[in-house]
């Protein structure tokens, strides 16, 4: 189960005019948790992309529902039980940074899985064009231009 802590920076940062992306992004991962995927939301852009990191085991990009589906199955694929803890949702214009703890357990190793990740939601028109994971929380915010 998913939650948000509502932490002063959480508060000073959100500004009130993408209050409605953040919004978008809540509701993505509601359904994410309820239904095992947002695909059926209606929150996702057709072509959107889901962009991995550099230094991850599958990098680059996929682009598209389906694809975005395969990447999402991948990782319930490799770990049963998985589960985010969500501590922030940053405002960052037509971008929403999720600072978050990845939780699971690995299905071959039986290894516990407890890494804090940041990712970045892309909102245009109320639907989510991309999604960007970033090993770090310091790796998104420095992305979405809100480190210093």
């Amino acid at each position: 189960m998913w939650r948000i802590k509502r932490s002063a920076a959480w508060r000073e940062i959100l500004r009130p005019m993408s209050l409605d992306n953040v919004d978008v992004v809540r509701r993505i991962l509601g359904a994410w948790e309820h239904e095992g995927s947002p695909a059926a939301s209606g929150l996702l852009d057709p072509e959107i992309e889901w962009v991995n990191p550099p230094d991850a085991v599958e990098r680059g990009t996929r682009r598209g529902m389906d694809a975005f589906g395969a990447a999402a199955d991948s990782v319930s694929d490799t770990f049963e039980g998985v589960g985010l803890d969500i501590d922030e949702m940053l405002d960052a214009g037509d971008r929403v940074v999720v600072l978050a703890t990845l939780r699971g357990r690995g299905r071959g190793s039986g290894a516990d899985l407890e890494r804090r990740q940041g990712y970045i939601w892309t909102i245009r028109d109320g639907k989510a064009t991309r999604f960007e994971w970033f090993m770090t929380p310091d790796d998104a915010l420095r992305a979405a231009g809100l480190h210093c």
